[in-house]
Order: C-alpha cells, then sequence, then structure tokens
C-alpha cells in the first residue's frame, strides 16, 4: 500500500509546478503537495531563529523545501542539498538556480555516509539539518550528532511518517526504533510525539548534546519536531532527566506522567497501561511560537489562516500537562445520549478556575489541568444547557 502510494506521489507530477511563488520542476522526484503546510510553517520555524543558517537539506528531492527556507528566509546564509538520487541532484541544482537561491551547494552522497565523513573536516559546512525522510528518521539521528561533535549549537529538524508506529498499533516496530513502548489512546498523536523527542534527546546525550523544543507539532500523515541542540554535557543530563512515563487507565481515562511508572489507577483503583519512556518537558517553546506567529502576520501564504489557527493553539499548550481529554471519546465512556459543545465544556472547567483550551493535536478534544472527575463535571454540566 505505501508502495503504491509512494508510486503516485513519485509519476503524477511532471510539468512545472509553483508553490508560494517558488516554480520549480518535479519530475519523476518525489514530491507531496499535501506537505505544502508543512513547509510554510517550518519555513516560519527557521525565520524565527536568531542567527545565521548554514542549511543541510537531507533528502532534498526536488530541493523544493530548501529553496524555500532559503528564498523566505534572510538568516539562511547558505545551503546543501544532499540526495543519493543523481536525478534529484540534476532536478535540486536547476530549481535552485532558477529561483536564483544564493551559496547552494549540491551533493550526490548517502546521507549517512555524508554524515560520517562531515566529522572528519575542519569545520562544519552547516548548522541546521533537515531530516525528512520517508518513514522513520531514527536510522540518521546518530550520524547526525556524531558529525557535529565540533559545534557549540545546531538546529535539527526532523519528521516521522511512521505514526502507526509511534502512535498505533505497530508497539513491536516502536520498541525496535525508539525504544519505547507506545500507548494506542485517545491522545496518542501527542504520546508519539514526546516518543519522537526522547528518541532525539537519547541520540543527543550520546555525544553530550542537550535539546530543547522550539516547536514541534502532529498534523495529517506526520510529526514533526525542530530543536536546539547545544553541546554542553550539564545540558544533556538535564534533557535525560525529563524522560518519564505516562501512566494511563483505559476503565476511566485517568493519567498522569512522571519518571516513575504508577501501575494502578489513582481515581479507580484498576491496573493502567505504561507508555513510554517518552519526552515530558515542553514539546514548544512559547516564545518561540510568537515570533512564528508574528512571521506569519508578515507572510502571504495560501495556509496563512490555517497556520495561524494551529499556531495559537500550540502557544496556548504551554505549560499544560501531558495528554489531552476527547469529549467524545469521554461521552462513549460514560453512555452520554449526546456530546456538549467543546466551547461549553471549556467555559464550565474556566468557571471552576482550571485552565482549559483546545488542542491542535484534535478537534474534538480538550487540555487542561483538571483530573478526571472534574472533567466529566464540566461534560454533565455542559449537557443540562
Amino acid at each position: 500500500m505505501l508502495h503504491l502510494l509512494l508510486e503516485n506521489l513519485l509519476m503524477r507530477k511532471s510539468e512545472k509546478m509553483i508553490e508560494e511563488k517558488i516554480e520549480f520542476q518535479a519530475k519523476n522526484v518525489f514530491y507531496n503537495e499535501e506537505m505544502r503546510f508543512c513547509r510554510s510553517i517550518f519555513s516560519l520555524a527557521v525565520g524565527a531563529i536568531d542567527e545565521q543558517i548554514a542549511l543541510l537539506d537531507a533528502f532534498c528531492a526536488s530541493g523544493t523545501r530548501g529553496i524555500r527556507y532559503a528564498k523566505e528566509n534572510k538568516n539562511v546564509k547558505s545551503s546543501i542539498f544532499l540526495d543519493w538520487s543523481e536525478n534529484c541532484i540534476k532536478l535540486a541544482k536547476e530549481n535552485a538556480k532558477k529561483n536564483k537561491v544564493k551559496k547552494a551547494k549540491m551533493i550526490r552522497e548517502d546521507v549517512n555516509k555524508f554524515l560520517v565523513n562531515n566529522f572528519h573536516e575542519e569545520k562544519a559546512e552547516f548548522n541546521f539539518v533537515e531530516l525528512d525522510p520517508f518513514g522513520t528518521p531514527t536510522p540518521y539521528l546518530y550520524p547526525t550528532f556524531y558529525s557535529m561533535q565540533k559545534c557549540k549549537t545546531f538546529y535539527l529538524s526532523a519528521t516521522a511518517t511512521d505514526t502507526a508506529v509511534l502512535c498505533g498499533p505497530e508497539k513491536n516496530a516502536c520498541l525496535k526504533n525508539y525504544h519505547s513502548k507506545n500507548l494506542n489512546n485517545e491522545f496518542t498523536h501527542e504520546n508519539g510525539l514526546r516518543i519522537l523527542i526522547k528518541r532525539i534527546a537519547e541520540s543527543a546525550a550520546e555525544f553530550n548534546f542537550g535539546i530543547e523544543p522550539l516547536f514541534s507539532i502532529s498534523d495529517r500523515h506526520y510529526l514533526k519536531t525542530i530543536i536546539k541542540c547545544e553541546n554542553n554535557a550539564i545540558k544533556a543530563d538535564e534533557s535525560m532527566a525529563k524522560l518519564g512515563y505516562v501512566s494511563y487507565c483505559s476503565a476511566c481515562a485517568w493519567r498522569t506522567s512522571s519518571k516513575r511508572a504508577e501501575y494502578k489507577c489513582e481515581n479507580c483503583s484498576k491496573a493502567t497501561e505504561i507508555g513510554g519512556p517518552m519526552w515530558l518537558g515542553e514539546t514548544s517553546s512559547k516564545k518561540f511560537v510568537e515570533k512564528m506567529i508574528l512571521l506569519n502576520d508578515e507572510r502571504k501564504y495560501e495556509d496563512k489562516n490555517e497556520i495561524g489557527k494551529k499556531l495559537e493553539l500550540i502557544k496556548n499548550e504551554y505549560g499544560l500537562p501531558v495528554g489531552y481529554y476527547n469529549v467524545h471519546v469521554m461521552c462513549k465512556r460514560k453512555n452520554t445520549k449526546s456530546v456538549p459543545k467543546m466551547d461549553i465544556v471549556i467555559e464550565k472547567l474556566q468557571e471552576n478556575k482550571f485552565i482549559a483550551i483546545k488542542t491542535h493535536y484534535s478537534p474534538v478534544s480538550i487540555k487542561t489541568n483538571a483530573g478526571i472527575r472534574e472533567i466529566e463535571s464540566a461534560i454533565s454540566e455542559s449537557l443540562k444547557r
């Protein structure tokens, strides 16, 4: 099935394409038109970084992402377009030239081989690594951190499209690829994103890099994060201290997150399911997201309104506990005759002095610092209106 999808995406585009004023060819290379939103929102993230960027666009394919990063952000001073395919490098070169991308270097090489060999260079030519493979980015994490050991700071942007592994039923694959147990429950996409960040933190710590997630998102068929990596043993220890477990009760939806797993539900005393280890720290920086919001206001992206709404939701999630509550799932669990409006449930929780917001992970879910009983009470009160 994945092979057929890949083949369709690979072969259906043969004429010139235009994306946010970038004109390019995508003949016989992988190009997913549905990822325009992703490329736009992460171009904002690149622009929000307060330093000069030397970009490595690994798996560059047509070069569209790297070209957009370079053209839309003044802080991108140079770009390396890397791919194993001769056709990809040829097209990326043509596309970069057509769009007048300055200081663009084309390299045909296996990604891991290139990264490992980079360690032996006197100085790295890049300080921003874009990893956007088909599937999991985990095979490329160790070579990335190995290659960047001479840098005090660099940035990593990693995409995972293996959502069935991180968020779904593929538990064995999650253990193999991410060294964690996933939880296929109503807040599974947040679990998956936190497992991805945890796996990056582990690879980073092996080379004494600490991490700070600047912006992370669960959207469509992918999970993606952009992370600041600092070469500092103390910061690496601090990152590892943010790993832990999520304990979840499938009977009543109670959950908690901590360094130690809780095997008994505090609400109904039944046995819990344990997910992790996963990242329990913030998945985005509020100040960084605010910078992205300002940049989005200045630009005229086709997805500007959707991007703005998504960024506001992610900004508001800052500081709230791990996990979100799906109102539809909770109503089904309680066998209610109907489902209340989200805004009313949030209003009820806020009236009771709790923080309650909509979440970017799901349009029918809320994030809150209220407990399970307070949420159930708010739902019951909302149904009376």
